[in-house]
């Protein structure tokens, strides 16, 4: 992707990964700049505006996550709606999907325009209290959707335990026969206006938000969290981006997602102690 003067790989950091580059500036942050910046040039990172504004009741994390990333060229992706939106449109019209400013927004330190400036940009959208009001209703609600998912992991040992079914029944085959109408409905949550006649195949960042969110629920037992639930969705964007950073778990998802969607087949995934100096 284009930057200022500069093509870049696109680079994404989920949640886990953001953190501990902005807590950790002299472990994870220099690795990660050493790694995928300053010895390449390749790379720019790009992160959820959900990961930035759940970033904002910590003042010093947030401080230092401007301060690291008001130096170096990123992209921030909107809601996950939008991504849909666009990915839906593409379908219908049959255009290629682009990351543009109807889902994102790029930073460059070396710009002379004033509102690719992220310290500038951020201090406008937390004065825009209506989109902040949105964006947190979104984060709000996902304390309770991680309490249903438990329960429906919870519910779906009970019924087969109860039917004298092994556990592992629900497994990649079962996720598969399931795959179509689980996205499509999802699409329809998120008011995308798909039907039973759409194609999966052209909606990539569907697809791997619902595989994401399968695997977390059926092949762990670990406790399903609020920011598990921002992870899974964030994950749609995996299909137009070039690499990943992320947790074991996830890169794993992520690895087994590529045998399933051929959008993701060049995806790069790096796992945290890709980033950390010794």
């Amino acid at each position: 992707m284009k930057i200022g003067n500069n093509i870049y790989k696109l680079i994404f950091l989920d949640t886990n990964a953001l953190r501990e580059i902005v807590t950790d500036t002299n472990s994870a942050g220099k690795g990660f700049l050493q790694n995928f910046f300053i010895n390449t040039t390749e790379y720019a990172p790009c992160f959820s505006i959900y990961n930035v504004i759940e970033l904002v009741p910590y003042g010093d994390i947030f401080d230092q996550f401007i301060e690291f990333f008001s130096v170096i060229p990123c992209i921030l992706t909107f809601p996950v709606k939008s991504i849909f939106q666009k990915e839906y449109d593409c379908y219908i019209t049959g255009s290629t999907f682009q990351i543009d400013n109807n889902i994102a927004y790029a930073f460059s330190p070396i710009s002379s325009d004033q509102n690719h400036d992220c310290k500038k940009f951020f201090d406008n959208i937390l004065n825009n209290k209506p989109l902040i009001q949105t964006i947190h209703s979104e984060l709000d609600n996902f304390p309770s959707i991680a309490t249903i998912w438990n329960k429906k992991r919870e519910n779906a040992k009970k019924l087969l335990k109860t039917l004298q079914l092994p556990l592992n029944l629900i497994d990649e085959k079962f996720y598969k026969s399931q795959e179509k109408v689980t996205v499509l409905k999802d699409l329809q949550n998120f008011n995308i206006p798909v039907t039973s006649n759409t194609d999966i195949f052209n909606l990539p960042a569907a697809r791997m938000m619902e595989y994401s969110h399968f695997s977390r629920i059926y092949f762990t037992q670990k406790k399903i969290i609020p920011n598990d639930v921002m992870d899974i969705q964030i994950s749609c964007i995996a299909p137009y981006v070039d690499a990943v950073i992320t947790e074991n778990f996830q890169a794993d998802v992520y690895k087994k997602a590529k045998r399933l969607i051929p959008q993701l087949k060049k995806l790069e995934i790096y796992t945290l102690k890709d980033i950390r100096t010794k």
